[in-house]
């Protein structure tokens, strides 16, 4: 029987949200060793953006040239969740015939602007993506020679993405959407305690493993605070590091000066705490292996 299913080929980016795209793109540049490639504005929806790799993963700081012009959608949004992770995207042969698929399985698709879209949190179990068909202009990627290594020397010593980290209140909402809508695979369905007691799942999609995380308590602890708060459900993106000794100092010392943290970690390294990060959390473990 054929698998009527979305197939996503890879995971192109996580986009961050912030209020200061300059100060957010050199953080990544200077503390993850950050390679920008392209930077753009987008003038259906008032926002530059900056593409760039942390390893073998893009990121996609974004803001909103005008924060306080509610008539576009991307300043709407990040009115309501701050600097923070805004969503990943999805890269599919068809974007038009996946727009209808989503449609069909009863899903919320907004901001369709042909080339990309996005799929609301509410029809994913609480994580907002984008859905797109073509390549970004230039991506390394799709570039004889292009891999992780490029990040291989650089002193804070991450040398992969290990997986992007999500917190739902409806484990089973995005378990379906994941792999029954989307063609994600479950490589783990396991019990957690980090940072509180909860089912963990650990999907692997594309090219990438995403962890979604439902605590037992949906209001305590700092995973209830998270889902308590206007969200679209990226908790953080974690990194392998090869070192984290070097790891912490470099980050914590120099003229970086970030604040380390073990508070809410979903995994068992550190993380820079996220008011020195733009809003978002990154965490940081050894990589398998070390």
């Amino acid at each position: 029987m054929a698998d009527s299913r979305v197939k996503v080929s890879r995971i192109i980016h996580t986009i961050h949200a912030t209020h200061d795209i300059y100060g957010c793109r050199l953080l990544y540049q200077d503390a993850l060793g950050g390679l920008v490639f392209a930077e753009n504005y987008f003038e259906a929806e008032d926002r530059d953006a900056a593409l760039l790799y942390v390893t073998n993963h893009m990121v996609e700081p974004m803001a909103p040239r005008d924060p306080a012009n509610m008539d576009k959608p991307f300043a709407r949004l990040t009115s309501k969740i701050g600097q923070s992770f805004h969503s990943f995207e999805l890269k599919v042969e068809n974007g038009k015939a996946a727009s209808q698929a989503f449609r069909d399985a009863g899903c919320t698709v907004a901001s369709d602007y042909g080339i990309f879209f996005f799929v609301k949190a509410e029809s994913t179990g609480g994580v907002l993506l984008e859905v797109c068909e073509t390549p970004m202009p230039n991506d390394p990627y799709d570039r004889k020679g292009w891999g992780p290594d490029i990040g291989v020397g650089h002193a804070c010593s991450v040398v992969a993405l290990d997986h992007i980290a999500c917190v739902t209140a409806d484990m089973d909402a995005a378990v379906r959407f994941f792999t029954e809508i989307v063609d994600g695979q479950v490589v783990a369905d396991e019990r957690t305690e980090l940072p509180q007691p909860g089912r963990r799942v650990v999907i692997h999609l594309g090219d990438t493993d995403v962890a979604f995380i439902q605590p037992d308590d949906t209001a305590a602890g700092p995973l209830g605070a998270f889902l308590s708060k206007r969200q679209n459900g990226i908790y953080a993106l974690v990194w392998n590091v090869a070192d984290e000794a070097q790891a912490k100092e470099y980050l914590s010392g120099g003229r970086l000066q970030l604040r380390l943290t073990q508070e809410g970690c979903v995994s068992p390294g550190f993380a820079i705490d996220p008011e020195d990060f733009y809003g978002a959390r990154h965490e940081f473990v050894v990589a398998a292996g070390k």
